[in-house]
């Protein structure tokens, strides 16, 4: 009899411990490290997947709006102040909250915790695009390549850009240069600009290139405009090489006709 109590007892401490374990937390020592598949690991978590490819997973079903987080934080945070950043955070969601992805589609979002709003929204959308701006109350930065100063730029690189098409919009077109009451400089006038400038009217020297680089659409802008005023210019010329045509013409007929008279002249002298 008392040895099935004590097996009893015995048998009801193991369960106990059992349930109170498989509740409990793990916690290792602050001077300890982690391996897995590493006997001798070098850091507070080491990982050797061997030959196999493997991986880390993380699953859940999360809140209404997201799946699972990653936080990278401190243990001291510096005291509270206006746009300090001390937490930065990788956001599975499923609400779309940066990229205004419909509810439901996955998102993987990069931000960073600020005083009332975030800083740096990097999202990746589930159809592939990459988006680096938010409506929310976000603070959006720029995109430095090849460069630690954007120089107030939402892209800025210091290199060579490969692509098919730029695709640049102009508010302004200079169409208006065909407008009835639009006023060109004559021919002597931009001849006499040029002389004392050494380049069209409206267009920056080469010293301004130099120093500050050309803006893509304003120049584009420009040039176009140098164009149509060019062609005002050929339309006048050519409306002036017609009056002078037609001027030879006559010239021509007259001299014809005198040429006629002459003969009949001298022939009416010789009878």
């Amino acid at each position: 009899m008392k040895i099935n109590l004590k097996k009893n007892i015995l048998a009801i401490s193991v369960a106990l411990f059992s349930f109170s374990a498989m509740g409990q937390t793990n916690s290792f020592p602050v001077s300890g490290n982690v391996g897995i598949g590493v006997t001798a690991p070098a850091d507070l978590l080491e990982i050797n997947s061997g030959t196999v490819r493997k991986g880390i997973t993380i699953k859940g079903d999360g809140t209404s709006g997201v799946f699972n987080d990653l936080v990278f934080t401190m243990n001291t945070k510096p005291a509270p102040a206006l746009h300090k950043v001390n937490t930065w955070i990788m956001s599975h969601r499923k609400d779309g909250y940066f990229t205004n992805s419909p509810i439901g589609e996955s998102s993987l979002e990069f931000y960073a915790l600020r005083t009332n709003s975030y800083y740096a929204p990097l999202s990746f959308k589930s159809n592939g695009d990459v988006i680096l701006v938010s409506n929310r109350n976000a603070v959006s930065g720029n995109v430095a390549i090849g460069t630690t100063d954007t120089k107030g730029y939402k892209l800025a690189v210091n290199g060579n850009i490969s692509a098919k098409e730029i695709k640049v919009e102009a508010t302004v077109w200079p169409d208006y240069v065909f407008d009835a009451g639009h006023q060109v400089l004559s021919l002597r006038e931009l001849e006499d600009y040029i002389k004392l400038h050494k380049h069209l009217p409206e267009i920056p020297s080469a010293a301004e290139v130099k120093k500050d680089g050309i803006a893509l659409g304003e120049m584009n802008k420009m040039l176009l405009k140098k164009i149509e005023e060019l062609t005002l210019y050929l339309i006048e010329k050519d409306k002036e090489i017609s009056q002078l045509r037609n001027q030879q013409l006559k010239i021509e007929d007259q001299e014809s006709r005198i040429k006629r008279l002459e003969r009949l002249l001298e022939k009416s002298a010789e009878q």
